[in-house]
C-alpha cells in the first residue's frame, strides 16, 4: 500500500504551520519519499552542509533513521541531527499503522551555541565544507526552547491525525493509482511511455496527467523515475549486481544517464550509496 494525497491541501497545511512558527516542515510517505515541503528550500545552514554529497547522504540517513525510530515507538520523536540541529518526526497513522511522517525543525534547542559548535565541527570537518561560512550561519540559527518544540510537536501530532481522518491522505488499495504503480513495477525495464500507460488504463493523456498530479504529487514521468531509482536503491543494497546491470534492470540502460539521474535524486552516486548501505 501507498498514499494518495491532495498536494494543494498538504502545501496549505505546511504553509499555515510555517506562517505560525517560521519552521520548515516536510511530509514523507512510509518509504521516506518526500511528498511535500514548505519552504521547499532547506535553511541556509542545511543548504551549505548538503553542498557536500557525503554530508548530504548523512543528512538523508539521519532523517530515515529518525523516521524508523518514530515508527518503532509509534509516537513523535525529537532528536539532534549530526549537524547539531533539533528535529521532530510525527507519525501519520491509519488506525494502528504508520503510513507516513511529518518532520519539522532545523532549529537549535540550546543557547550554548559555541559549545555545541565545538562538538559538531569535529565531525563536519571531515567533509568538504567551508567551516568558517558554516560557523557564521550556525551562530544565527534560531533558538527554540524544549517546551515550545514540544508544543509545536503536539500541534503537529493533531494535524497528522487530521490529515488521515479528513482524507487529505488516504491509503491506496485497488485504485487506478495503484494499477499505475503495479504496471510500472511489473514493466520497469520497458519503455514506459505515456501512450503505453494510457492504452493499458484505457484513459486519455490529460486524465493520466491529472491523476498523476493528484495521486503522486508529481508528473507521471517524474513518478516513473522515482520508482526506478527506488528499485535501484534496493538492488544496490541487496545484490552484488554490477551498476550497469542494475541500470538495465530498472529501465535506464544508459549508464551515464543512470548515474546522473541517481545522484540528482539521492544526492550520491550509485557506488557511494552501495558502500554506505553495506555499512548500515
Amino acid at each position: 500500500m501507498g498514499l494518495l494525497f491532495n498536494l494543494i491541501d498538504l502545501k496549505e497545511l505546511l504553509r499555515n504551520f510555517y506562517t505560525l512558527t517560521n519552521i520548515r516542515t516536510v511530509i514523507f510517505d512510509e518509504f521516506f519519499h518526500e511528498l511535500a515541503a514548505y519552504p521547499t528550500r532547506h535553511s541556509s545552514y542545511c543548504h551549505l552542509i548538503r553542498s557536500d554529497p557525503r554530508a548530504e547522504s548523512t543528512c538523508i540517513r539521519c532523517d530515515q533513521e529518525a523516521c524508523i525510530q518514530c515508527k518503532t515507538q509509534q509516537s513523535l520523536y525529537t532528536y539532534q541531527c549530526h549537524a547539531g540541529l533539533t528535529e521532530t518526526v510525527v507519525p501519520i497513522k491509519a488506525e494502528a499503522h504508520v503510513i507516513g511522517y511529518i518532520m519539522f525543525g532545523q532549529v537549535l534547542q540550546t543557547e550554548s551555541r559555541e559549545q555545541l559548535w565545538s562538538e559538531i565541527s569535529k565531525e563536519l570537518s571531515s567533509y568538504n565544507l567551508d567551516l568558517e561560512a558554516l560557523h557564521q550561519v550556525f551562530m544565527k540559527k534560531r533558538y527554540i526552547s524544549k517546551e515550545v518544540i514540544n508544543a509545536y510537536a503536539k500541534t503537529m501530532e493533531m494535524s497528522a491525525s487530521y490529515l488521515y481522518l479528513s482524507r487529505k491522505l488516504v491509503l491506496k488499495k485497488d485504485s487506478l493509482a495503484q494499477k499505475i504503480d503495479n504496471y510500472i513495477s511489473t514493466h520497469i525495464r520497458d519503455d514506459l511511455s505515456v501512450p503505453t500507460l494510457c492504452k493499458f488504463l484505457g484513459i486519455s493523456k490529460s486524465h493520466l496527467y491529472k491523476l498523476s498530479q493528484q495521486s503522486f504529487g508529481m508528473g507521471i514521468a517524474e513518478h516513473i523515475r522515482s520508482i526506478r531509482i527506488h528499485q535501484a536503491k534496493q538492488l544496490l543494497g541487496d545484490t552484488d549486481a554490477h551498476i550497469y546491470e542494475i541500470a538495465e534492470q530498472v529501465g535506464i540502460p544508459d549508464y551515464n544517464y543512470f548515474t546522473k539521474t541517481f545522484k540528482r535524486e539521492t544526492g550520491v552516486l550509485p557506488t557511494a550509496y552501495r558502500k554506505e548501505s553495506s555499512l548500515r
